[in-house]
């Protein structure tokens, strides 16, 4: 892989992997919205052609070079808002059809554990798709559909489910960020669950290095789940945060149980690209202080 397209090239995960891409020696052509807040991310980053342009009529961008493979990150609006959701499958759609014109070979877009739904035990790539929001179900919609139109196009289609991302360009108002906050400011830090649910959590480098390998990888023509390899009680997670920041501090749960689960198996993952997490979790998170 010489040289890449990338949409959602500013927001958290793209510009996550917009860097690893770079510093892998791809050229990245980044698509951003006209006059986003964020593209001031991407300056002094080398190899990267800023493309600005309206995303929703990404069929009319003329002024790019062709490139081997078509990365789709961008997906915005609120969760639950269906005809802004349903906006993006159009123009996942169009993104594919782009894709095809300027001769990728091809087309990875990142999906969502929301495909998946409520779940219960190990979810595996297998798991039915069961979406409980309009977020998660768009997504569901843009993957059968591109995946279709991708066979007819002859490109091959890589559907990446990410799970939980963490890292320093993070948004303010995650959980991993809001404890960290909560536990250096106030001592003490609150959640409304139990905290004995399951999750998982995979720092932004290893993500993005995924993404990097799913690209350059040949036969990835299918669904992966992205996150760690490591599944565990949210309270572990926790717990850890609160040693490193405050070991005084004080964790103070709710008696309710969470649905949410993300007991997450990534071995084929691993199966097709190799190993791609080495970021620790204490150790990442002791960088975000």
């Amino acid at each position: 892989m010489k040289k890449a397209i990338v949409t959602g090239a500013t927001g958290f995960l793209g510009f996550a992997l917009t860097k690893e891409l770079v510093m892998n020696n791809v050229f990245v052509f980044a698509l951003c919205r006209k006059g986003s807040r964020r593209i001031s991310r991407l300056d002094g980053l080398d190899n990267v052609k800023i493309i600005e342009a309206d995303i929703g009529h990404v069929c009319d961008i003329s002024d790019i070079e062709e490139a081997d493979v078509f990365y789709h990150l961008a997906w915005e609006s609120e969760r639950d808002n269906f005809d802004e959701q349903y906006m993006n499958v159009d123009i996942a759609v169009n993104c594919l059809k782009l894709a095809a014109r300027k001769g990728c070979a091809r087309f990875v877009c990142t999906g969502s554990q929301a495909e998946y739904g409520s779940t219960t035990g190990l979810i595996t790539e297998e798991t039915p798709l069961n979406p409980t929001c309009a977020y998660g179900a768009c997504k569901v919609a843009a993957y059968y559909l591109t995946a279709d139109l991708a066979k007819r196009l002859s490109i091959e289609h890589t559907w990446a489910r990410v799970f939980s991302i963490y890292g320093p360009n993070d948004n303010p108002n995650t959980l991993v960020m809001t404890l960290i906050n909560d536990l250096k400011t106030k001592g003490e830090a609150k959640l409304n669950t139990d905290g004995e649910h399951i999750w998982n959590y995979l720092n932004e480098e290893d993500a993005a290095r995924a993404l990097r390998l799913l690209g350059q990888c040949e036969g990835t023509n299918t669904a992966y789940n992205v996150a760690s390899r490591e599944s565990k009680p949210l309270k572990e997670y926790v717990d850890a945060l609160r040693k490193i920041i405050n070991a005084d501090s004080v964790i103070r749960y709710g008696t309710g149980k969470s649905d949410i689960n993300l007991n997450v198996s990534v071995e084929k993952l691993r199966r097709d690209v190799g190993e791609y997490e080495v970021c620790n979790f204490i150790n990442a998170c002791i960088e975000l202080l």
